[in-house]
C-alpha cells in the first residue's frame, strides 16, 4: 500500500474517533444537570471539570502500554482493541444515573487511550523524512476535525433526540472505525516491525535524557492544559451569557467549536509552507502568544457570536503549534523509536487534558468563569517563554 494512501486511511479514521471521543465530551454539563440531578452551578463545573479530566489521566496511563502492544503485536492490533473498548464503554454511557458511574465509565474509556499515539506513529513511519511535517499537517488537521465534526454532531442530536442517544449513535461510529481499521490499514509498517524489542524503563530513561524530547512534551503539556481546559466550562459560560436560557446551547456551542476546528484545520494544513519563510520555533513562539492574546480577547467579548469569532482566530493560531511539535518530536529519535516516542509524550502531555479542565472547574466554581480565560492564556504565555529560553536546543529548522 503507497503510504500517502495509509496517511489519509489512518486520518480518517481519525476524524471518526476524534467525532466519538470529543462529541461525548461536548455535552457533558448540560447532561449533568438535565439528565443526572446536579442542579447547582458551581457543582456541575466541578463534576464537568472531573469527568472530562479523568478519562485523559486514564489515556496517559495507558498510551505507553498500547505502543508497546502495538510493537508486539502490530499497530492495527492495537487499533482495534482500543476502538472495542471504546465502543462498549460509550454504550453503557447510555444507561448512567448518577455523576459517579458515569466517571467509572470515563474511567474505562481512557484505558482504550493510545489511539493517536499508535495512530500516528504509523503514519510518522510510512512517511519519507522530507515530508514529514506534511503528513504532520493531516495527521493534526485530521484531530481537529473530529473536533470540529464530534461537538456539532453531538450538540445536534442531544437537542432533538435527547442527551442519552449521542452514546448510541457514537458507539456505532467507534464500531465502524474498527471496521475500516481491520479491512484497510497493514498490519505493522515496515520500520516498526523491525524495531529491537526493550523494556519500558529502557525506552523511558533513553528519551528523558533527549532535551528536545523533555521540551516538547513540555511544551505539548502546556498547549493541551490550556486547550481542553476551557471546555468544560464553554455550554455553562455561553449559557450564562444568554441570560440561562437554555434552549439549543448545545447547537451554538457545537456551531462554535466547528468554526474553530475549521480555522485550525486550515493553518495544520498550510504550515508545512510557513515553514518555508521562518523556522519552527519563531512559529511555534509567536503561535502561542497570539492565541495567549486570543483567550483574553473572548472574555471580554459582549456576545455569543463575537465570542464565537474569536475562537474561530483562536483555532488558527492553534492549528499551527501541534504538527511542528510533532515534526520536531519525530526528528529527535531513529525511526524505529517513533512508536514508542510518541506513546511515552502522549502519555506525559496528555496530562495537561487531566490537568486543564480539573483546573477550570475548580477555578470556576470559586472564582467565576472569567479567570479561566485568563489562567489559559497564562498557559500559553509559559509555553512561549519555554520555547524562547530554549530555542538553542530545537536544532530542526524549518
Amino acid at each position: 500500500m503507497h503510504w500517502k494512501k495509509i496517511v489519509y486511511t489512518m486520518a480518517a479514521i481519525q476524524v471518526g474517533t476524534g467525532i466519538t471521543i470529543i462529541g461525548v465530551v461536548s455535552f457533558i454539563p448540560l447532561f449533568l444537570t438535565s439528565e443526572l440531578g446536579v442542579t447547582d452551578p458551581g457543582e456541575a463545573a466541578f463534576w464537568a471539570g472531573l469527568i472530562s479530566g479523568v478519562t485523559p489521566f486514564f489515556v496517559a496511563l495507558a498510551a505507553p502500554v498500547w505502543s508497546m502492544e502495538a510493537d508486539k503485536k502490530g499497530q492495527r492490533f492495537a487499533l482495534s482493541m482500543i476502538l472495542l473498548i471504546l465502543s462498549i464503554s460509550i454504550a453503557a454511557m447510555y444507561f448512567v444515573k448518577t455523576p459517579m458511574e458515569l466517571l467509572v465509565l470515563r474511567m474505562v474509556q481512557g484505558m482504550s487511550g493510545g489511539f493517536v499515539a499508535v495512530g500516528m506513529s504509523m503514519v510518522m513511519n510510512v512517511t519519507p523524512k522530507e515530508k514529514l511535517t506534511w503528513s504532520m499537517g493531516v495527521f493534526q488537521a485530521a484531530m481537529v476535525m473530529g473536533v470540529m465534526f464530534g461537538p456539532l454532531a453531538g450538540g445536534i442530536i442531544a437537542d432533538f433526540l435527547g442527551y442519552r442517544m449521542p452514546f448510541a449513535v457514537f458507539s456505532v461510529l467507534a464500531l465502524l472505525c474498527l471496521a475500516a481499521t481491520m479491512m484497510e490499514l497493514p498490519k505493522q509498517t515496515a520500520v516498526t516491525a523491525g524495531a529491537k524489542r526493550e523494556s519500558f524503563l529502557t525506552h523511558l530513561k533513553s528519551f528523558m535524557k533527549n532535551p528536545v524530547i523533555r521540551l516538547m512534551v513540555l511544551l505539548q503539556f502546556l498547549c493541551n492544559c490550556g486547550m481542553t481546559g476551557i471546555g468544560p466550562i464553554l455550554p455553562l459560560y455561553i449559557k450564562d451569557m444568554m441570560g440561562g436560557e437554555a434552549m439549543a446551547v448545545a447547537s451554538i456551542v457545537g456551531i462554535i467549536i466547528f468554526v474553530a476546528g475549521g480555522t485550525s484545520v486550515t493553518a495544520s494544513l498550510q504550515v508545512s509552507r510557513l515553514t518555508q519563510w521562518w523556522s519552527m520555533t519563531t512559529i511555534l513562539i509567536g503561535a502561542s502568544l497570539v492565541t495567549a492574546c486570543n483567550f483574553i480577547l473572548q472574555y471580554l467579548m459582549p456576545t455569543v457570536w463575537t465570542l464565537g469569532l474569536m475562537r474561530g482566530l483562536t483555532g488558527f493560531s492553534l492549528g499551527l503549534i501541534m504538527p511542528l511539535a510533532n515534526t520536531i518530536l519525530a526528528s529527535s529519535v531513529a525511526p524505529e523509536k517513533r512508536t514508542m516516542v510518541v506513546g511515552f509524550s502522549t502519555s506525559f502531555s496528555l496530562m495537561g487534558n487531566v490537568a486543564g479542565p480539573i483546573a477550570s472547574g475548580a477555578i470556576a466554581m470559586h472564582f467565576g468563569y472569567g479567570m479561566v480565560f485568563w489562567s489559559t492564556a497564562l498557559c500559553f504565555v509559559l509555553a512561549a517563554g519555554v520555547i524562547y529560553h530554549e530555542r538553542e536546543k530545537l536544532l530542526v529548522d524549518g
